[in-house]
């Protein structure tokens, strides 16, 4: 009875949604990947605002948060009262909301290869007019795991990246003719899919030695981050003030690409980006610190291998004249791969981190081992609180500290907000207000 009543909020949230949409006829832009989907909504948006009245979906990416985003409601619990409140509203919202955009950017994250967690699902809420895939990884594998056999850990991890390119791939192949698939081609799953899609595309790459757009350099200093790339023949440049992990530049390109599709040049793109550079809270913000510290604050996930190895590479280039201290939490959700993902950010701490604290059973049980063994700096601790008094003492004057974790049970932006030098940006910080508090209350 209890699943007959979910699977009826769902198709009358996904039926009032698609009416809502109806009305409007916004173009429609996908967005999905395995990491860096917000991030890239949000560069999309900086440029497509200064020419078009646009709706993004900011980090609402779910069967239920697509829907409500759509309709332009939001929970305020996941009480039987607030459900009924929610499915009210919906109808008359219907009735009653007029209100036009001519964009509307969807963010679209799976967490299973079955419906309603599957790409396949929400394709039945929207269908885009334009698709964009950030990366194929392994993402939130433990729900892949049940359907594969194969104990042989590398044919495991081939065949547990084939079913997540075929839910996330979706996007792209479900386009038609007259849509447009923008790609990052130097991502080897997302390669391999290209010859499936129908619609017309666009290629980023850096490696890659045909695409539309090239990546041509990548630089950081202390105060910013410079991109070079190509497209058509001409050269163009980007200067943002914020140092940023190299992934950025194929967020960047992604972002420039849509829009040009859309109807933006790319000097009109770049301007756009460079005049209104921001992250949302929790990837990739820099604060001042106690004791002069530099914090690098990525602590609202950490669900996907490239972006932390790539974040640490950034550290080990930025920081070169500070201690390097990374508060590095578990990657959660990955099932049987959980071994082999946690001991390669192992590795790539050892070349990049000057000591390392770690927060979590997975990175005890995987990351702290390897550590050990090279002599390398380590403390590890099961949870925050039982970490606080090591992380206070450990900080030295000027250390650049990088803050990075699963949102499940760990909620590192609570280490953040421990260290920052003014209390007053703990504003600025991921998962505000008072359902996030309940919430880390009942974590340690």
């Amino acid at each position: 009875m209890k699943k007959r009543a979910s699977l009826f909020v769902l198709w009358y949230l996904r039926f009032f949604a698609k009416l809502q949409l109806a009305k409007i006829k916004p173009l429609i832009i996908g967005v999905g990947g395995a990491s860096g989907k917000t991030s890239l909504s949000n560069f999309i948006y900086i440029i497509l605002a200064d020419k078009f009245k646009v709706k993004q979906s900011k980090g609402k990416n779910s069967e239920t948060g697509i829907p409500l985003d759509i309709l332009g409601l939001q929970l305020k619990n996941y009480s039987h009262r607030e459900w009924l409140r929610i499915m009210i509203l919906t109808f008359v919202k219907v009735l009653t909301d007029w209100g036009k955009y001519d964009i509307y950017i969807a963010e679209m994250g799976i967490d299973s290869p079955l419906e309603p967690k599957n790409m396949a699902y929400l394709l039945k809420i929207i269908r885009p007019d334009i698709g964009v895939l950030t990366n194929i990884s392994l993402e939130h594998s433990v729900y892949f795991d049940v359907l594969i056999k194969e104990e042989n850990e590398a044919k495991r991890q081939r065949q547990l990246l084939q079913l997540t390119a075929e839910q996330e791939g979706l996007l792209l192949t479900s386009l038609n003719k007259e849509q447009t698939a923008v790609l990052n081609i130097d991502d080897e799953n997302i390669r391999q899919i290209q010859v499936k899609i129908k619609a017309k595309i666009m290629t980023i790459a850096k490696i890659s030695q045909q695409a539309d757009f090239k990546i041509e350099n990548v630089k950081n200093f202390v105060d910013k981050f410079v991109l070079r790339f190509k497209n058509e023949g001409k050269n163009y440049e980007i200067q943002i003030t914020n140092p940023l992990p190299e992934h950025f530049a194929y967020s960047f390109l992604l972002a420039i690409a849509v829009a040009k599709i859309a109807g933006v040049s790319i000097p009109d793109s770049i301007k756009s980006l460079e005049n209104g550079f921001s992250l949302p809270p929790g990837r990739m913000s820099v604060f001042k610190g106690i004791k002069e510290t530099v914090l690098i604050d990525s602590s609202y996930n950490n669900a996907t291998l490239g972006p932390i190895l790539d974040l640490l590479s950034f550290v080990a280039d930025v920081g070169r004249q500070r201690r390097r201290l990374g508060i590095i939490g578990d990657m959660r959700e990955l099932g049987t791969m959980s071994k082999l993902v946690h001991e390669k950010v192992a590795e790539k701490i050892l070349d990049t981190l000057d000591l390392a604290i770690l927060i979590g059973p997975l990175s005890q049980q995987y990351i702290l081992p390897i550590l050990k063994k090279h002599d390398f700096p380590v403390y590890s601790f099961p949870n925050f609180t039982s970490a606080k008094s090591t992380i206070l003492e450990q900080i030295k004057l000027k250390d650049m500290i990088l803050i990075k974790g699963s949102q499940n049970t760990l909620f590192l932006e609570r280490v953040v907000q421990m260290l920052l030098a003014n209390p007053r940006d703990k504003n600025k910080l991921c998962r505000r207000g008072e359902y996030w508090d309940k919430i880390r209350d009942k974590n340690l």
